[in-house]
């Protein structure tokens, strides 16, 4: 695989409008299409119970709604103690079974962030796996996205923990109840604090296993990441002039835009 990243200035492109599309939807998220069981799913039920206002307002969701392809509607209620503190809701087959699983983060008032896999179960919508909650209130982790990065065939989850202070980039394979670490490497972030954007690093598609395109600490870098047998190593990297602000978006095969803190509008390219 190429593994060469360059970066160049582009003309502005228009802001994305996110829109409530269904009932009870929380502000500022976005319903979710898939392609297998699972037709749509989106966060509902907005409540200010958990105020820590990483995603920018004290709103969060503390329900979860699908609908199924064959048109039954299923929903998880989280207790009291807890809320979604997420915008969207991610649709994945982790097991191979032809069926999505869904991945959203999932905070308690006590033990801060988890990434929780739900599925559907005999019918009803089930939390199937999760990480460990990261131990204490107000600390949040930014899923990255689903790839096989150790070259397995199966499909694994990547996700920074603590993004805005010393954020970690963490492997894991899809096991049950717990999902199983396997890798991690520091100073990486995926988001700015109090933004709405989640998707500052991304999945690189590759012919034998899958990277990862992340953000350093600083948001001034992009990298390229690879796992190997003795951990994640650096492929390259390249500078930009201003910190990332906004979602990596696709624009063929291995090229993003996205726009930098000063406002200008920005590609990347892996060649």
């Amino acid at each position: 695989m190429a593994s060469s990243l360059t970066a160049r200035e582009i003309a502005p492109f228009p802001r994305e409008f996110v829109a409530m599309e269904k009932p009870g939807q929380l502000p500022q998220s976005r319903v979710v299409s898939g392609v297998r069981d699972i037709a749509v799913v989106w966060l509902a039920g907005a409540t200010n119970r958990y105020q820590h206002g990483v995603l920018g307002d004290d709103l969060e969701a503390s329900r979860l709604m699908i609908e199924m392809r064959d048109g039954r509607s299923l929903s998880v209620e989280l207790p009291a103690e807890r809320v979604f503190e997420d915008l969207e809701p991610r649709l994945a087959d982790l097991d191979g079974d032809n069926k999505d699983e869904i991945l959203v983060v999932e905070s308690d008032t006590h033990l801060g962030a988890s990434l929780t896999v739900y599925g559907v179960v005999d019918g009803c919508l089930m939390r199937r796996a999760a990480t460990p909650f990261l131990g204490r209130p107000n600390r949040w982790l930014n899923p990255v996205g689903v790839g096989d990065f150790d070259a397995d065939g199966r499909l694994d989850i990547a996700l920074v923990a603590t993004p805005h202070i010393g954020g970690i980039l963490r492997l894991y394979h899809f096991t049950l109840p717990t999902l199983s670490q396997f890798a991690k490497v520091g100073g990486v972030s995926t988001h700015r604090i109090g933004s709405t954007e989640l998707g500052l690093g991304q999945v690189v598609s590759g012919s034998d296993r899958d990277r990862l395109l992340v953000p350093d600490q600083l948001r001034r870098s992009l990298i390229l990441l690879e796992w190997s047998s003795s951990g994640l190593r650096e492929l390259t990297r390249v500078t930009l002039p201003a910190p990332v602000s906004s979602s990596l978006k696709s624009v063929g095969r291995h090229a993003w835009r996205f726009r930098v803190q000063d406002g200008r509008h920005m590609e990347v390219r892996l060649d």
